[in-house]
Formats: C-alpha cells, structure tokens, sequence
C-alpha cells in the first residue's frame, strides 16, 4: 500500500470518487506520479495472465470483432488482446457502466459483459471495441496538469467509425436496459 505524504491525497481521491471533481484528478495524477516508485507493477503478461481471455460470448464474438475493425480502421496496427470482463455481483442497481477498457500496459480490451445480450447490436459493439482499440494508437499524455485520455485527434478519428452516429443514438435509448443487466 502506498502512504499519502499528507491527507489531501486521501480527501482528493474521496471527492473524486464521490463527485468527480476535476481539480481532485489532477490531484490524483500528482499523487500517482510522485509515487510511482512504490507502486507495484506487473509485467503485461502477468496482467494478461490474471484474466482469462473470454472473446467469445454467447451472442457476440469480439476477436471476430477486433480483427475486421482493425484491418478496416487501422491497417492492423493494433496488437492487442480483447476479453469480455467478468461479471460483478451488484447488491444495489447500478447507476453507471463502464463499458469498455484499455489497458497499454498488458494491451488488453476488456469489454463489460453486459455487452453480450442479443439486443445489443453489433455495430455499437464494434464502436465500443473501436473506441477502446484508439486508446492503443492515442495515448493518454499530459496536458498541463491534466491528462488528456482522449484529445483532439482521438475523437476525430472516433466520428469517422461508419456508425458513430447511430450507436450513440442507441446508446442513449438503451441505457437503462444495460444498467439493469
């Protein structure tokens, strides 16, 4: 476990947590780049080996997903690993959804497995994929105090997806069903 030097790291990551306020992320940020020493870190493969790689749900194949994205979009340059997560038992309903992840480190696509039901259309699985498979070609940097996960060039290349548009629409009509799932 790393030591805050003081409690404002504490109360920084609470407020954050708690209400996402902007100034307790760069806060965070600080306190993580202060401290990157004594924080452990894992070999990529090691990252990797912790999560069984699952691409192949019930309804969805996402490494059938992954590669024609890739070959369409970015002329395979990404070289990553793709899984859906695992599921979490919930005891209260869930009030947001994280629906994909990236990991530079163990390069690894996690999509969340709510993801896999047979009303989710394939073309806003293939936009979650392909948002998570920019992370790889666009990585987070620093701008300022604040790192910059999705600059300028990102999301440019993020709206030229064939159905950016479309999945965002379903997106929002849809909502309510995956937090329930």
């Amino acid at each position: 476990m790393v030591r805050a030097k003081s409690g404002r790291s504490e109360s920084a990551a609470r407020r954050y947590v708690l209400c996402g306020v902007p100034k307790s992320s760069a806060a965070l940020d600080r306190f993580i780049e202060e401290n990157r020493a004594f924080i452990r870190r894992r070999s990529p493969a090691a990252l990797r080996g912790k999560l069984p790689l699952n691409p192949h749900g019930r309804h969805h194949d996402l490494s059938c997903i992954f590669r024609a994205l890739n070959r369409r979009y970015s002329r395979d340059r990404v070289r990553a690993h793709i899984t859906f997560g695992p599921w979490v038992s919930r005891r209260r309903p869930r009030k947001s959804i994280k629906m994909g992840s990236y990991c530079g480190e163990a390069r690894l696509i996690r999509i969340h497995p709510a993801l896999d039901r047979p009303y989710v259309p394939r073309y806003f699985l293939e936009w979650i994929v392909f948002h998570e498979m920019l992370h790889h070609l666009y990585p987070a940097r620093r701008r300022g105090e604040r790192r910059s996960i999705h600059p300028p060039e990102f999301q440019a290349h993020e709206r030229r997806f064939r159905d950016f548009e479309r999945a965002r629409r379903w997106e929002e009509r849809n909502l309510e069903s995956l937090l329930r799932a």
